[in-house]
């Protein structure tokens, strides 16, 4: 018997990262496998609901990365799907997805991941809630693939604001918004995304953000951005790398300030670009007025830090989440506040063995691509083909160095990767394994 045949895996979350998880321990041998689904489907944030308390897509969301780069490399994406498929498309596939390569038997929906503890001798013990109950299970090892979408933050907000406010996660569609003042605050793709859509429907809509935020046509010269972006990675100079991308985005988009935006500083990179052609073209008909950052509010009345003001019915904070879920509190520091996040790879503690995260990272570009990758490598030492390097502690803080430098320090950042740059050092771990 092989090792694969003696261990038991958890998996924790059947969303697109968790679905290839667990295909590619079923491909490196191995059979014991659990994978919690609180939900009552598969697909993660993908199955759109309306009710507000249930994590998922707006209605109108689409990928933010292409086809062609969204589609994992041994199950192509139907050739009739658009540039940038919607989240019903995106689910049909990973449902295809999970019936193809027959993952639906390792899965238990409605089984929420309660608490996580170290078991005595090494492994875990993970608590469960389904229908009939809490119940305990132990396992070997540990996968958390419930993403970072779980704990919204809202920041402090001086003054007292009468009117309704609601985090982004908690927005659904724009029908019930029409005839309101409403306040996007954000610069993400959410933000931008729901100031678009409200700007049909809504009597106003403004866009708040605080700082400089690239924002970034979805399509240049016809082509993703994505695609056009790809080009640049056979350019080994960093320095003529980054000068192109500036100067792309300088001809695809103009001085931003035409838009009352803010114009960025340093490399593009050096922040998460937002890639939305909808919002610019929004702000230059007049339908999405830009606004600065909120100082203060009263009753209705909103103040932004240039000193303008406004009346608004609802403020919408996409503001984005926390890093962090309370299941792992026995387990993991806080990295709720996090500016970087102590993790060889992104995805190994070095002093916690049997432990791996997979998807927590923020690319330009698709997670769960690079969650194919990361889920390999995890396979690879579950079932006794690699062993993870004994100076991994030394590697985490040499990436962190590199990173500080590389990154706008923030919690938002905590998990920013350069989609091609840690492509590649995932793909060196692995041509390590195939000699």
């Amino acid at each position: 018997m092989s090792r694969a045949d003696h261990v038991r895996v958890c998996v924790v979350g059947a969303g697109p990262t968790g679905l290839t998880t667990v295909k590619n321990l079923v491909e490196a041998g191995i059979t014991d496998i659990v994978c919690h689904e609180a939900q009552g489907e598969s697909g993660g944030i993908w199955v759109f609901s309306d009710d507000p308390d249930r994590p998922s897509v707006y209605e109108n969301a689409h990928t933010i990365s292409s086809r062609r780069l969204s589609q994992f490399p041994d199950f192509p994406m139907p050739e009739d799907y658009p540039d940038y498929p919607s989240n019903r498309q995106i689910l049909a596939y990973m449902r295809a997805y999970e019936s193809h390569f027959d993952l639906g038997s390792h899965i238990r929906l409605n089984s929420r991941v309660a608490d996580v503890s170290a078991r005595d001798g090494g492994g875990w013990v993970i608590a469960y809630e389904d229908a009939s109950g809490r119940h305990t299970q132990t396992a070997d090892y540990l996968i958390i693939c419930s993403g970072h979408h779980r704990e919204p933050f809202v920041p402090d907000l001086a003054g007292d604001f009468s009117g309704e406010q609601l985090h982004a996660g908690r927005y659904k569609t724009a029908r019930g918004f029409e005839g309101k003042k409403v306040l996007v605050v954000g610069g993400g793709n959410s933000a931008c995304d729901i100031a678009a859509a409200l700007s049909r429907v809504a009597d106003h809509v403004s866009l708040s953000i605080r700082s400089p935020q690239v924002i970034v046509p979805k399509l240049i010269a016809g082509r993703p951005v994505d695609v056009q972006f790809s080009k640049l990675r056979k350019i080994q100079s960093r320095w003529l790398r980054d000068t192109l991308l500036k100067l792309g985005v300088r001809l695809a988009v103009g001085p931003y300030d035409r838009y009352g935006l803010q114009e960025p500083q340093g490399r593009v990179l050096r922040q998460h670009p937002t890639l939305n052609t909808d919002v610019l073209d929004r702000i230059r008909h007049g339908t999405v007025t830009m606004r600065r950052g909120i100082s203060s509010a009263n009753n209705r009345m909103v103040k932004f830090s240039d000193g303008a003001s406004d009346e608004f019915d609802t403020i919408i904070w996409a503001t984005g989440y926390r890093l962090g879920t309370t299941y792992l509190s026995r387990v993991c520091p806080d990295w709720s506040e996090a500016q970087q996040v102590p993790l060889y790879l992104k995805m190994m503690m070095a002093d916690v063995p049997g432990l791996f995260f997979i998807g927590l990272i923020q690319p330009v570009g698709c997670i769960w691509v690079l969650a194919d990758l990361q889920a390999k490598i995890a396979a690879s030492e579950i079932s006794g083909k690699w062993q993870r390097p004994s100076d991994m502690a030394m590697l985490i803080e040499r990436d962190n160095r590199r990173d500080a430098l590389r990154y706008k320090a923030s919690p938002r950042h905590a998990v920013q990767v350069e989609t091609y740059e840690y492509q590649g050092e995932l793909e060196a771990v692995l041509k390590e394994l195939r000699g």
